[in-house]
C-alpha cells in the first residue's frame, strides 16, 4: 500500500476502552484525493473473516472518524501476500 503512493496516510484504529463495544480496525488508508478511505480487516485464513461483524465495525469507525469519506472495505489474508 505504501509503495503504491495512492494513500496519504495509513494506520490502524481502535476504540477507547471506555466505550462499551470494543472495535479494532486493522488497516485504514486515506487516499491522496482526500475523499476516499480504505478500511480493511486482516485474517490469516479467509474462512475466519466474518463480513457481518466487520461491517458493524466499519459503521462504528465511519461514525467516529470517517464520516466525510467514501469508504471502500476489503479483507486481506495470507493468500493476498
Amino acid at each position: 500500500m505504501i509503495e503504491s503512493k495512492e494513500f496519504r496516510n495509513i494506520g490502524s484504529w481502535w476504540q477507547s476502552k471506555k466505550e462499551k463495544d470494543p472495535c479494532e480496525i486493522d488497516i485504514i488508508g486515506i487516499y491522496t484525493d482526500d475523499k476516499h478511505a480504505l478500511v480493511a480487516e486482516v485474517k490469516r485464513q479467509r474462512k475466519n473473516f466474518n463480513p457481518d461483524y466487520f461491517n458493524e465495525k466499519v459503521e462504528i469507525v465511519r461514525n467516529k472518524v470517517l464520516s466525510k469519506y467514501n469508504i471502500e472495505v476489503r479483507n486481506f489474508c495470507m493468500e493476498d501476500m
